[in-house]
């Protein structure tokens, strides 16, 4: 279990063969959620888990966590209902229309992309990841993190290499 979801409490439980993380829950939220910089990557997941729910990343759902200049969540953006094969026009357009919002306010925003399952990202997945990079950048809006949410587990994209160390 990682540090975060021990200090949250979140327990495993047993699904047929396999082990997961018991889902997080508003329940499971620590009493300074608000006050967190959502910049750990194991709180990123745990926020994508909380907000994508099953039912969301069945239908291949987006959600954004819409965060101020601290990198505090202040708002998720949850849609449902986006085909497998969506290329990633209608993403860019939300971005395009999103963004310029955050960035007056300095903020960032955190992106889990929903599908029915697998955790390891196919080039699709790869596609729309690089677009909220994109979009990101000409806006000048700082992307915290992109995951892919399956009934599997939330799984974090890498990040660009201008970023990584």
């Amino acid at each position: 279990m990682t540090s975060v979801r021990r200090r949250l409490g979140i327990t495993q439980r047993q699904v047929g063969n396999l082990v997961h993380d018991a889902f997080m829950t508003f329940e499971d939220l620590p009493e300074d959620i608000l006050n967190l910089p959502l910049t750990d990557p194991d709180l990123q997941a745990d926020v994508i888990d909380l907000i994508m729910g099953m039912d969301v990343r069945h239908s291949g759902g987006v959600a954004l966590m819409v965060c101020d200049e601290l990198d505090r969540g202040l708002q998720p953006i949850v849609l449902s209902d986006v085909p497998d094969s969506a290329d990633t026009t209608g993403l860019r357009q939300l971005l395009d229309l999103l963004l310029p919002m955050v960035g007056e306010d300095k903020g960032a925003v955190l992106i889990g992309r929903g599908r029915r399952r697998g955790l390891v990202p196919t080039d699709r997945d790869r596609d729309w990841h690089q677009c909220a990079i994109d979009a990101c950048r000409r806006h000048g809006v700082r992307l915290l993190g992109f995951h892919l949410a399956t009934p599997q587990g939330v799984e974090g994209l890498p990040e660009p290499l201008s970023r990584a160390s």
